[in-house]
């Protein structure tokens, strides 16, 4: 009998909306295998989201809770889960219900055909106008920086095998993007249809301000291309200098009388050049500070509280198994 796991973080859901979450998923899994948990992992909520994740975990024992120290982020949150998710197979969805449990029997059979990871083509999302311009031209600019296929349909809702959940494991950078490392694994992915749910109560934990964060982190997080851009643009600029240059010696030496072009022509270029070397400073300065906190080596997350899990989990270092692992099997000093 095959395992599954579900891994759904969670920022201020409300009571109803667990509860909710929680009987779908059982009804949904009991229908396909006895063997199955379901992790919740509460991202730093500032409401009482863990007390109930919490009375979930006593009252069911399909139920794990992880309750992080604070506010890292969603894909953090889903690192965690996936961190200590033992099933065969890993369904990493929302809990908001946006994305539906009754997909999950059909993400199961599709990843049956041969894949190691299906991703959910959510069709249908109530979203303005606007924000699907916005998002459309993110991720075609991302596409182009990063040399990825971001589809912009795809959420986090997906099954993953679990050696894809072990090669997750072992990536432990600081900018987490769970679709676009998982992506990037190249193990056999394909996607399905299906129509987006609707958020079952309460306002929606991602505002206008994390989504640009978002965005922000994953063009510099997952491309460096940007820095040859900056090396493009400066050659165009130095060619087209040398260009004006060409240009006002034959303009002087056809017409001698005409006045040599004024400052305001200097100054212009002068503080168009100052602007965009300033830029490009400022983004590899942003790549060196990325650098700088990925040499820190400090644990992508800390957990505060576990509920339905073992206590010593909650040493909070998220290589904390596999180290005393291998202090056990002699690789590293005690």
């Amino acid at each position: 009998m095959e395992q599954i796991s579900v891994v759904a973080p969670v920022y201020n859901e409300l009571r109803e909306t667990l509860y909710e979450f929680v009987s779908q998923v059982n009804e949904v899994l009991n229908k396909i295998t006895g063997d199955y948990e379901i992790i919740l992992v509460d991202d730093g909520s500032e409401n009482d989201a863990w007390k109930h994740i919490s009375a979930l975990a006593a009252s069911d024992r399909h139920v794990r809770g992880l309750r992080l120290a604070r506010n890292f982020g969603q894909h953090v949150a889903i690192t965690a889960g996936l961190d200590h998710a033992d099933g065969d197979w890993a369904v990493v969805m929302d809990a908001d219900l946006q994305d539906r449990p009754a997909v999950i029997p059909d993400l199961l059979a599709k990843a049956h055909e041969g894949y190691d990871a299906v991703f959910v083509d959510r069709q249908q999302r109530p979203e303005s106008l606007l924000y699907q311009g916005l998002a459309a031209t993110f991720y075609r600019l991302l596409n182009m920086l990063s040399g990825q296929e971001h589809n912009r349909l795809h959420g986090n809702f997906s099954i993953i095998s679990a050696a894809v959940v072990r090669a997750f494991r072992s990536m432990r950078e600081q900018t987490r993007f769970y679709g676009g490392m998982v992506r990037w694994m190249g193990f056999k992915q394909t996607s399905i249809v299906s129509k987006h749910g609707t958020r079952f109560a309460g306002p929606p934990a991602y505002d206008i301000t994390k989504r640009f964060k978002l965005a922000f982190d994953l063009t510099v997080g997952f491309s460096t291309r940007i820095l040859y851009i900056s090396i493009i643009l400066g050659a165009l600029m130095a060619m087209s200098s040398f260009g004006m240059a060409a240009y006002i010696v034959a303009r002087t030496l056809a017409h001698p009388e005409l006045p040599v072009p004024g400052w305001s022509s200097v100054m212009t270029a002068v503080m168009f050049t100052a602007g965009v070397t300033n830029v490009m400073v400022g983004l590899t300065g942003i790549y060196i500070g990325k650098i700088f906190e990925q040499s820190k080596s400090r644990p992508i997350y800390i957990l505060k509280q576990t509920a339905g899990l073992p206590l010593e989990i909650t040493a909070g270092v998220s290589l904390f198994k596999e180290i005393e692992s291998m202090k056990e099997t002699g690789k590293v000093a005690a």
